[in-house]
């Protein structure tokens, strides 16, 4: 059973399947289902595919993914952001044409499904977590003002051309003069009510209530005479089952975007996936989720679907409903199952206009304006990264957008980690441990003594940083300096050239008569130094477990005339003794 279990999840639950479970699961299920069903047309037209395409998807990822997924609540199929993504990856590709853009979101859940792949089976689980906080946090509402701007002609009534955030912006601008009236006023009365439904009653799908109610009144009302727009028809049939075929030209172009995708999909979905298995005390399976919604992607291309990502509303829905597994899913996938072959050809008469509403109300759920201001009260640098990072997606598109908000965190922390926070310790009477003499008044040195310390790991950006930041305080010691002690608590690795800039460090020292002592370097550390032949260079006599040793150590030698016994052996009883680099290391 435990083998079959990492293979497939679903025997983890299978096995221990309760009847008690079946009204909750019918009831999240049934729910997510209607609520499925009016945002899969919706997102299908984001990309711009048959809107069926749009219900198939999400009926293939959510019973691939009931199956090979680990989260019990977790809810995949077509999502606003992932279907404006990948909308702007096939318009990049110059992919215009229903067909090519049917085929082109087909290999892009393949090629997304693949990465996806071979990040779990290199257990990449944690790659997620290269899409910081500000990132998400400006992406996310970049995201939201790119949907809402997309649908703005479909609600106003008018036509655009304009694919960008601003052109479209200011298009519509222009064209205000011709707002069809019948369907603004159509497509506000179904957004208010979408807003206030979804504060006032959370557990009603507004989305599917907004459905029904517009295929109802369009005959009553006579909606196509007064201009406003319907679905038309859809296609009752089985969806078309196999591989996707493009031209190789055209695969190849899209794997850039690809990538891009899969890891803001990943990073999403894994989000959504940790908060709901944090609430219902369920471990959270990084690499399983990886594989989970790879099998949904894989799915979603076998019936010509757009990509799959796991979605925030629909799992709220489940969980509220207390469905208890996956078989949640599988009945969602039976609702919009029996919906496109008993309801395809009343549905034809839906507005146009009420799957805008239904676009621009997840958009809005979206918005997390206090994020920005969350982050800028912690750190102002990443309140600008994600301000940065809005102001990318709007004015260069998605993907431009957050590959240029990914290059400056990585800048931002390149700069952090080239220029650490370093400090020279001392030691403050009444108080354990070594202090910070900047931070704390009063701290206490030893003439001729030099304890430093940096706060990362040593490597090629800041080695030299190291190496000037010791001369410096050289230079400016009085009197003169005869050991320098290098606090390794802090530095738990070091690379090639920080090795060979200690080195050449302990070479200048040397030539000046001062000593340099390395104290409580870890294992990873000791093992590049023993390797790099500078361990033996230094000598064991040199290379000590704690800073108190390497003072003890600096007296010895120095034969100094100073009170040392409140700086050797400072730990008290009552205190845990700092661990040393072995057992850090363990």
């Amino acid at each position: 059973m435990s083998r079959t279990a990492s293979f497939i999840p679903a025997a983890r639950w299978l096995g221990r399947y309760e009847r008690r479970f079946v009204a909750r699961d019918l009831g999240g299920g049934l729910a997510v289902g209607c609520m499925l069903i009016p945002q899969g047309l919706a997102f299908a037209q984001i990309v711009r595919v048959p809107p069926v395409q749009g219900l198939w998807s999400g009926v293939a990822a959510m019973m691939a993914y009931a199956l090979f997924g680990p989260s019990r609540h977790l809810m995949v199929g077509p999502e606003a952001g992932t279907a404006m993504m990948v909308s702007a990856v096939l318009t990049g590709a110059n992919m215009e044409s229903p067909e090519q853009r049917v085929a082109g979101a087909a290999v892009l859940a393949i090629m997304i499904g693949a990465a996806l792949v071979i990040a779990g089976i290199f257990r990449l689980g944690a790659i997620s977590d290269f899409l910081s906080r500000p990132i998400l946090v400006g992406y996310i509402n970049g995201i939201a003002l790119v949907l809402i701007a997309s649908q703005l002609p479909g609600v106003l009534g008018i036509r655009s051309d304009a694919n960008e955030f601003f052109p479209r912006i200011a298009e519509v601008a222009s064209k205000l003069g011709s707002i069809n009236w019948p369907t603004l006023w159509l497509s506000t009365s179904a957004l208010g009510f979408l807003l206030v439904s979804r504060r006032v009653l959370p557990l009603l799908p507004g989305a599917a209530v907004v459905v029904a109610a517009g295929i109802a009144l369009t005959p009553l009302l006579d909606f196509q005479a007064r201009g406003i727009k319907v679905l038309g028809n859809i296609d009752q049939g089985l969806p078309t089952i196999g591989l996707p075929s493009l031209p190789t030209g055209s695969i190849l172009s899209l794997v850039p975007g690809a990538l891009s995708v899969a890891l803001l999909i990943y990073a999403s979905s894994a989000l959504t996936s940790r908060v709901f298995a944090d609430k219902n005390h369920d471990a959270f399976r990084a690499n399983g989720e990886l594989f989970g919604l790879a099998a949904a992607n894989f799915a979603a291309s076998l019936v010509q679907g757009i990509p799959a990502a796991g979605s925030d509303a629909r799992t709220v829905i489940n969980d509220a409903a207390r469905s208890h597994t996956q078989v949640a899913g599988v009945i969602a996938s039976a609702v919009v199952v029996a919906t496109i072959f008993l309801l395809a050809p009343v549905m034809r008469l839906l507005p146009n206009a009420l799957l805008g509403a239904v676009v621009i109300a997840s958009a809005i759920s979206l918005f997390d304006l206090r994020g920005f201001i969350r982050i800028a009260r912690v750190r102002m640098l990443e309140g600008a990264l994600a301000v940065a990072t809005l102001a990318a997606v709007l004015a260069f598109g998605i993907l431009p957008g957050v590959l240029l908000a990914v290059a400056l965190a990585v800048a931002d922390l390149v700069r952090r980690a080239a220029r650490p926070h370093d400090a020279v310790l001392g030691r403050l009477k009444g108080s354990p441990g070594y202090q910070d003499i900047q931070q704390r008044p009063g701290s206490e040195t030893l003439p001729g003594l030099i304890i430093y310390r940096i706060d990362a790991p040593l490597f090629f950006a800041n080695a030299r940083f190291l190496r000037e930041q010791v001369h410096r305080l050289i230079e400016t010691a009085k009197p003169p300096v005869r050991m320098v002690v290098l606090d390794c608590g802090a530095m738990f690795d070091l690379d090639v050239t920080a090795a060979e800039t200690l080195e050449t460090l302990d070479r200048d020292l040397d030539e000046r008569g001062i000593t340099l002592v390395l104290a409580e370097p870890h294992a990873p550390m000791r093992d590049v130094l023993r390797r790099s032949g500078l361990l033996q260079k230094l000598g064991p006599e040199n290379v000590l477990p704690t800073v108190g040793e390497s003072i003890r150590a600096y007296v010895d030698r120095a034969n100094a005339h100073v009170n040392v016994g409140q700086y050797v052996d400072w730990q008290r009883v009552d205190e845990p003794p700092r661990p040393s680099g072995g057992k850090r290391d363990a």
